[in-house]
């Protein structure tokens, strides 16, 4: 006899092979708002190690040795411009607007920023990740 308690774990088996069998199948391109929209947050909130988890190791250390120890950069604004993805979906372009200043001055600058993508599979069972492969530009 099957009791509540195994019903409940068969019920959770389930779901769970569910939403890994719907992560797997989710196309790059389906992908990339996340990553994207990620990264955007926690450079607006100057979460600068939460930032460099996008970007891939080669240009991870960099950013943050620029950014993490700027105490006087203030991001008034970050946000996506413009997105274009190559023909095979696995590499993207994206046109960026950053305002900031660097105090003690107050006046804000405007500066277009562009970064590419690349997406990065892991195996099978994990969909993959999309990360940044370029450095991200010095500011004035």
């Amino acid at each position: 006899m099957v009791n509540r308690s195994h019903l409940r774990f068969i019920a959770v088996w389930l779901v769970t092979l569910e939403l890994l069998g719907c992560a797997t199948m989710m196309r790059p391109v389906e992908l990339f708002p996340m990553g994207n929209e990620d990264f955007v947050r926690r450079l607006r909130w100057l979460d600068y190690p939460g930032a460099a988890q996008h970007m891939v190791e080669e240009v991870r250390e960099d950013f943050l040795e620029r950014f993490a120890d700027n105490e006087d950069l203030r991001i008034v604004d970050f946000g996506t411009e413009r997105i274009e993805f190559s023909a095979d979906s696995r590499q993207v372009v994206v046109w960026h607007t950053l305002e900031y200043y660097l105090l003690p001055s107050a006046t804000v600058k405007k500066e277009r920023i562009r970064l590419e993508w690349e997406f990065r599979e892991e195996n099978k069972l994990f969909p993959g990740t999309w990360l940044i492969t370029t450095e991200f530009p010095q500011l004035p």
